[in-house]
């Protein structure tokens, strides 16, 4: 946009505008990762080439497709592809799957170092205590997994247990994210599950009696939610010792049952701004420290590491001197992988097949299980650069500089002028700040500064008209620059 006056109408016209997935951004959206004939040798090939000059390390992602049968379907809201979880088979079968696939990628990745592993979903919480340690012999079919990595597995309150959480303890995994959503046992009845807080608070005993740190999401902006509803969950989570909250607001978009039938229900955008600004101001008040947009952390007798998360806010950092790159695998079912190359010579982001009948095809063939994916210029690295560091709420204005060779103030000068006078934003020669509420709206800050970016993609992309294949519906309705990150809110 070529002014200030630009950016403002722009801005007036889409602020009240619901935001599909907000807590997880990228560039592009995957309705711009168009090749179907994605090489995973050739990725691998740039891969190895690019580590001649940067360190590379691995943020795994191991997904698990299955979710329980909710009614309405996906939990009422969810975008993310899933399978109907039926018994233990299926999670058997899908194990050697997996190690099928390890064994596809093992010439390319054995030895590869770890930076950090996070098992999410679907429901990754669905295995049986015995199951874990299968799980993890997967991963360490094709990788070798360093003691003190952080190790993340994602779940529902329902499928916790006490011995699930010791086995998966015993295996490795060393961090816990719950999905609880809402702690009111009437509201969550929205999403068709069958959950109580009761459950939420016993996972959480659990965690504290083994020494498990745990995290825990929570939604704002349910059907029929107050803000008295939301400020009675954050503070029994406070009240539980929580270190950890992502306190995100209701992704509503697609075909879903909240985004058909049940906006009437819905808070407002500028409810929902409210019930952000509250909760907020309700955490920060208890000795929280605000980290993204939605995550709040606090000090306590366990770590609050949020490593994974972390590392993909910052894909290239300095480390005793030397850049260090963390790409991203994702591996499994509709699992999403950045191989980012180098700032100056980028490299491939590609989404797996999005429905477990095609990943378990192409594994029978012997082919990688990939669906599509996208080639980064120069120009769209930078702004998924831009874009994860804004996650966490500021950019360090001289190490962009030396890392891409542009000032992401002068690149962008007026979006940065037009929230500047929003409030939204401050600029100095060293950092460019998000301030107030230009938090809750970082999707459409985003959305700004790659716009001009984005109409040049429109005007060269041939989509068909079709309707998007099942599984594929989080993709096709990703607002342009939303794009969900391994760590997909799937749960």
């Amino acid at each position: 946009m070529r002014d200030r006056r630009e950016v403002r109408t722009y801005i007036d016209e889409h602020r009240h505008r619901r935001q599909s997935n907000k807590v997880l951004h990228g560039h592009p959206s995957p309705v711009f990762w168009l090749d179907r004939n994605v090489s995973v040798p050739a990725v691998m090939e740039s891969r190895r080439h690019a580590a001649r000059g940067v360190r590379k390390r691995i943020n795994l992602y191991v997904g698990t497709p299955y979710c329980l049968p909710t009614d309405p379907e996906r939990c009422g809201f969810c975008l993310f592809p899933t399978e109907v979880y039926r018994d233990r088979q299926q999670l058997d079968t899908y194990l050697e799957y997996l190690r099928r696939e390890g064994e596809l990628f093992r010439p390319y990745l054995e030895g590869a170092e770890l930076a950090s592993i996070y098992f999410g979903g679907g429901t990754s919480n669905l295995y049986r205590a015995d199951q874990y340690a299968a799980l993890m012999d997967v991963v360490r079919g094709v990788f070798d997994v360093p003691p003190d990595i952080e190790v993340t597995l994602e779940g529902i309150p329902q499928t916790f247990s006490h011995e699930k959480l010791a086995a998966m303890q015993a295996c490795g995994i060393n961090r816990i994210s719950m999905g609880a959503q809402q702690l009111d046992d009437e509201l969550i009845k929205a999403s068709g599950r069958k959950q109580t807080a009761a459950q939420v608070f016993q996972t959480l005993s659990s965690c504290r009696t083994l020494g498990l740190p745990v995290s825990v999401d929570l939604i704002f902006g349910w059907p029929n939610q107050t803000v008295g509803h939301m400020l009675r969950d954050l503070q029994a989570l406070v009240d539980a010792g929580l270190t950890h909250i992502t306190h995100y607001e209701l992704n509503v978009a697609g075909r879903t049952d909240f985004s058909r039938n049940r906006r009437h229900e819905l808070p407002s955008t500028e409810q929902n701004l409210e019930m952000y600004r509250i909760g907020r101001d309700y955490l920060l008040s208890a000795g929280f420290t605000q980290v993204t947009p939605y995550d709040f952390q606090h000090s306590g007798p366990l770590p609050s590491s949020y490593l994974y998360e972390e590392l993909f806010r910052q894909p290239f950092r300095e480390d005793d001197g030397q850049l260090v790159g963390y790409d991203a695998w994702g591996w499994g079912f509709a699992g999403i992988s950045f191989f980012f190359g180098t700032p100056h010579d980028p490299g491939w982001a590609y989404i797996n097949q999005t429905r477990v009948d095609d990943y378990f095809r192409d594994l029978d063939a012997g082919r990688f299980p990939v669906l599509r994916g996208f080639h980064y210029s120069e120009a769209d690295l930078r702004l998924h650069l831009l874009f994860q560091e804004l996650q966490s709420l500021e950019v360090d204005r001289r190490r962009y500089l030396a890392l891409v060779g542009r000032d992401a103030v002068e690149e962008h000068r007026p979006v940065w002028d037009a929230l500047v006078e929003l409030g939204w934003a401050t600029v100095d020669d060293d950092l460019i700040t998000i301030e107030g509420d230009g938090a809750f709206y970082l999707p459409l800050i985003q959305n700004a500064l790659a716009h001009d970016r984005l109409d040049a993609m429109r005007r060269e992309r041939r989509l068909p008209t079709a309707v998007a294949a099942p599984g594929e519906e989080a993709l096709a309705s990703a607002r342009d620059t939303t794009v969900p990150v391994p760590a997909a809110r799937a749960s």
